[in-house]
């Protein structure tokens, strides 16, 4: 049973309730409706089937910095940031491949430390009321990847550990060499069948997880068109779903398109091909969403201002366009981000200032599409990090320090608090659903259509903070 809170708790709340900040909010409420769902282009969750709209940020350093409890302080410290100013979704890596300090250091051998660690974010995400988009391994060589999934099998093979198999020449032999894709596969299955050392909750259960993205940024230059990673999806995202069928799942794509149906090359940066099908791989059987990407100044190194302007109109545009057409599935921006360049006195501020425009640009397009019920309905920016606890090495000109970035912080918290608003719109409709012609308002339905706004804003509020005061009761039950 669920220990209650006591009275003197209940009348506090009563009393904090209107003075609790609505940007504070996070967007799409807290994590008790469940795992979130895909119903046409929105995330829902819940009974009522509560509309649930992203505002995120990127933070791979998560697992590893809470591997040593000593620096766990600095977990706890980003997502209460995060919280602060309404974000709901953290992107992360659930993957560390070989190196100085692995996840998993050969195939099937994994450091508990770092696992511990895992448990920790997941732990806090849950109690911060932050959901965890978590990535399973890597297209680069950053924290090991497809070469070095690709070096284990060389090494097995060598040593007749590996039976079968031709011989491995690429790091794209990752996508279809039978021996790597069983070590990713047992991957897979161990992620998602571990059983948090914090919660004692299996992340296949665990609502805290919004989804799992198979792999960061999917590339292949040995079949540039497509076909090759399309293959791969097409099996790992169902094999996926038979271990974990509750979570939704994405092939973790920038949004390159290929040589298939709808594709559109053309509009690619530099106009050529990447290795992946925007279209075709996000229709594969077991894909539950879209992403994209938004680098244009290093996509487009070199070019102008204008020009990237105009690539971030026609990319964005035409995403949002193709995955209502063709895919009829929610899109996000899972990644963006514009480098500040080292340079200092005028140069730097001017830097900030275009920074900051770029960031503005990516989160009123996401809202325009949302709020008139298209399919872009959240993004991540890259990358958070926290002030000082030693992440100057982490700072690769993309960073945002949200205590010291105060105007991105204040763009970042006006989005949130504009994607909370739309959810709570959509809640305030629930009884029947809305389409891109509907207007958003408030309707009438019978006696929550008939109370006054303030009233309903009042009730919204108190039930929030009341859900959140009684999951710390919860937690503590849990950390005791």
């Amino acid at each position: 049973m669920r220990p209650r809170p006591p009275a003197l708790v209940i009348s506090l709340l009563f009393l904090l309730v209107l003075a609790v900040p609505w940007h504070a909010a996070a967007v799409g409420g807290d994590l008790d409706g469940g795992m979130v769902r895909v119903d046409g282009t929105r995330f829902v969750a819940g009974d009522g089937d509560r509309t649930v709209y992203l505002s995120g940020f990127n933070a791979y350093w998560l697992m590893e910095m809470a591997s040593d409890p000593s620096r766990r302080g600095g977990v706890v410290s980003a997502f209460r940031q995060a919280k602060a100013h309404g974000l709901n979704l953290a992107r992360t890596w659930a993957f560390s491949d070989g190196g100085d300090n692995p996840l998993q250091s050969s195939p099937g051998v994994y450091h508990e430390h770092m696992f511990q660690g895992l448990d920790f974010v997941i732990a806090e995400a849950r109690r911060h009321g932050i959901y965890l988009l978590l990535c399973l391994t890597n297209n680069f060589d950053d924290f090991g990847g497809k070469r070095q999934y690709v070096q284990w099998a060389r090494e097995d093979i060598t040593a007749g550990a590996g039976a079968g198999g031709r011989n491995l020449t690429s790091a794209d032999d990752f996508f279809n060499s039978t021996l790597v894709k069983s070590y990713y596969k047992n991957h897979v299955k161990t992620v998602l069948t571990r059983v948090n050392t914090v919660t004692g909750v299996a992340y296949r259960d665990d609502p805290a997880i919004f989804g799992w993205e198979l792999m960061n940024e999917p590339r292949c230059g040995a079949e540039p068109t497509g076909a090759m990673v399309q293959a791969w999806v097409e099996e790992m995202a169902p094999y996926l779903k038979t271990i974990d069928a509750a979570h939704l799942v994405t092939a973790g794509l920038e949004g390159f398109y290929g040589d298939g149906a709808h594709e559109s090359k053309e509009l690619n940066p530099w106009s050529i091909y990447y290795g992946t099908n925007f279209v075709a791989t996000h229709q594969a059987a077991g894909i539950d969403f879209a992403t994209i990407h938004l680098y244009p100044d290093v996509w487009l190194w070199g070019s102008t201002a204008d020009q990237q302007a105009r690539f971030f109109r026609n990319w964005t545009a035409s995403h949002v366009r193709d995955t209502e057409r063709h895919l009829r599935k929610p899109l996000l921006v899972t990644e963006y981000g514009k480098f500040l360049w080292e340079e200092g006195g005028e140069n730097a501020t001017s830097a900030t200032q275009r920074r900051d425009g770029f960031l503005g640009m990516v989160l009123d397009t996401i809202y325009e599409s949302a709020s008139k019920g298209g399919p872009l309905v959240g993004g991540a920016f890259w990358q958070l990090l926290l002030d000082g606890d030693g992440m100057d090495a982490l700072k690769d000109g993309y960073q945002i320090v949200l205590p010291e970035d105060a105007r991105a912080a204040s763009i970042i918290s006006d989005h949130s608090e504009k994607m909370a608003e739309l959810s709570k719109q959509d809640a305030a409709m629930a009884g029947r659903r809305w389409s891109r012609s509907e207007p958003r308002k408030i309707g009438r339905f019978g006696s929550w259509g008939d109370a006054h706004p303030y009233v309903q804003r009042f009730l919204l509020r108190f039930v929030s903070l009341f859900r959140s005061v009684s999951s710390l009761f919860d937690w503590s039950r849990v950390a005791s």
